[in-house]
């Protein structure tokens, strides 16, 4: 456990695609993200082989694919996903962003929370971003959640 006190700014925060804490400044005890999130936008079906996740919503109303479950939260709404548990979201609102924590433990494989968003924002194609994933102990296994009409 590390005895070392971690303090990140805000623009520090948004520097790092709203990566507040990696594992490496948290001696590999968790990593912390904040995410805004646009209108239908969301994660595609996946697994972290070696890691939990934690979502906690702070804005919006989200939906969450957990294994065989499909949960609905809004703000205070909170999930914990086992590793190696298949899962995804997808934000439903229809104007503003919504927002969500999501923790990560252990805070290994901080190279996934910071490559892949910059990925992603830079256009990168489906098939190479699965590859990317995968060199971090994430699978991708299938397709984002629909909207629902």
């Amino acid at each position: 456990m590390s005895n070392q006190i971690v303090v990140t700014q805000a623009e520090d925060t948004r520097a790092r695609y709203n990566v507040a804490l990696l594992g490496e400044e948290t001696a590999g005890q968790l990593s912390l993200r904040v995410q805004e999130v646009q209108p239908g936008e969301g994660t595609p079906l996946h697994i972290h082989t070696a890691q939990a996740e934690t979502f906690h919503v702070i804005s919006g109303n989200f939906r969450f694919r957990a294994g065989n479950e499909e949960i609905t939260g809004g703000p205070g709404f909170t999930v914990h996903i086992p590793k190696n548990t298949p899962h995804c979201f997808l934000y439903e609102g229809k104007e503003n962003n919504g927002q969500l924590i999501s923790v990560l433990t252990p805070g290994i494989h901080d190279g996934f929370i910071l490559n892949i968003p910059r990925a992603q924002a830079a256009g990168m194609p489906t098939t190479e971003l699965t590859e990317m994933a995968e060199q971090f102990g994430v699978e991708i296994i299938g397709p984002k959640l629909s909207a629902r009409d």
